[in-house]
């Protein structure tokens, strides 16, 4: 297992490698001391995420293995599908798996994401169009990063 560390606008992400598939991608806390990437994937998901924060990548193109339960796989493969600066919601997402009564497990599927950014749990609103939490430090990212796609369109 590689792993490195990068600042970003929302702070610091700690992004890990298992073989070839990108498996994390997590909130680390505001800031923390960078570690840099020491393989070419690593590499490339750094160059993707900082082109993500200049505005210039609207879909991560890593290969990635998040470690969740089939159900979880599942929702996660249909939030991938959520386009730039567009969301959905938990109620949405649990149709989109064919159980329309999952929205709970939706939430939580939202809320162990391991794979933050790339698989885009931010674009995942409630059904009155509230942000909700977000676990990569909160409700004031999630609206940072839904504002800042807005923005970039």
């Amino acid at each position: 297992m590689d792993f490195a560390v990068i600042n970003t606008p929302i702070g610091a992400l700690h992004i890990t490698q298992e073989e070839d598939f990108i498996t994390e991608i997590k909130y680390a806390g505001e800031y923390s001391a960078e570690i840099e990437p020491q393989t070419d994937l690593l590499k490339d998901a750094i160059n993707q995420i900082t082109s993500y924060f200049l505005g210039e990548l609207k879909e991560f193109t890593l290969p990635l293995n998040p470690k969740v339960s089939p159900y979880r796989r599942k929702v996660l493969e249909q939030l991938m599908k959520v386009p730039y600066a567009e969301t959905v919601t938990y109620k949405d997402l649990a149709v989109a798996t064919g159980n329309p009564q999952a929205v709970r497990a939706v939430g939580s599927a939202m809320r162990t994401n391991p794979i933050i950014l790339a698989i885009p749990c931010h674009r995942v609103l409630k059904s009155d169009g509230s942000l909700g939490n977000y676990s990569a430090g909160g409700p004031a990212n999630k609206d940072w990063l839904l504002t800042f796609e807005n923005q970039n369109r």
